[in-house]
């Protein structure tokens, strides 16, 4: 199981010579399916952007990065992707509700399986003194959430 705050700043490295491709910087997510669909790489030039790389390109991590074939190429994105971080419809930060409209929490990480990119559950905080006293909360919602303009809506 993996999260943002885990894979977030590692390198990128072709396989077989080691050359940077990038670091991770966000992840790409489709909240339609509830699936993590890749990593949003730098790759550290500057004229450069809008980098992708579906999961299915990563062979395998160890300690020092993730690896991917060496004739691996990241994707450009030319439409609008949902990222969870960064850009414009981030969910990072986002409040959390029930239907209802009850708040349960802000949206601060994002649990998923690095080898479908499943989403498992959500992190959240309900702010900072009862995340001292109480720790943070997850939420492992059975169906995929529902995003409106500011805030997402769990369903179960």
């Amino acid at each position: 199981m993996r999260t943002l705050e885990k894979v977030k700043g590692a390198p990128v490295f072709f396989e077989k010579t080691r050359k940077p491709v990038g670091k991770i910087t966000d992840l790409v997510l489709s909240h339609k399916t509830n699936m993590v669909e890749g990593y949003w790489v730098n790759d550290h030039r500057w004229w450069s952007k809008r980098h992708f790389l579906p999961l299915d390109k990563v062979v395998h991590e160890d300690a020092d990065g993730m690896y991917v074939k060496q004739d691996t190429s990241l994707k450009t994105v030319v439409s609008f992707t949902q990222r969870f971080a960064d850009g414009s419809g981030h969910s990072f930060g986002k409040p959390v509700k029930e239907r209802d409209g009850a708040m349960i929490g802000i949206l601060e990480d994002v649990y998923f399986l690095p080898d479908s990119g499943k989403i498992i559950g959500y992190e959240l905080s309900e702010g900072l003194y009862s995340d001292i006293k109480y720790g943070v909360k997850v939420i492992k919602p059975s169906s995929p959430l529902v995003e409106t303009e500011s805030s997402l809506i769990v369903l179960n």
